[in-house]
């Protein structure tokens, strides 16, 4: 008798523990697709630690120029770069 309940085991356990892997990856991935904004929203192009460009460097002359600090580009910018056919 005591066979019998060890085979049950032998199957229930590895089928319980991938059953709650699976369910901890749906629920895992249901998660992020809750916490993340739709592509509309404006929070995808911008959120508290954007950066614009600085306008502190236009007074230094020629070579005195240091590397420009990080910043984000702007999606008017960005366009231009991309899709201006004026070029």
């Amino acid at each position: 008798m005591w066979k019998s309940k060890l085979g049950y085991w032998a199957l229930a356990v590895p089928t319980y523990a991938m059953v709650i892997i699976v369910l901890a990856v749906i629920f895992y991935i249901g998660l992020n697709f809750m916490s993340t904004p739709p592509p509309t929203s404006l929070t995808t192009m911008f959120d508290e630690f954007s950066r614009e460009p600085s306008s502190y460097l236009s007074h230094m002359e020629g070579d005195e120029q240091p590397i420009e600090p990080i910043s984000d580009l702007g999606i008017d910018k960005i366009n231009v770069l991309m899709f201006d056919d004026s070029k």
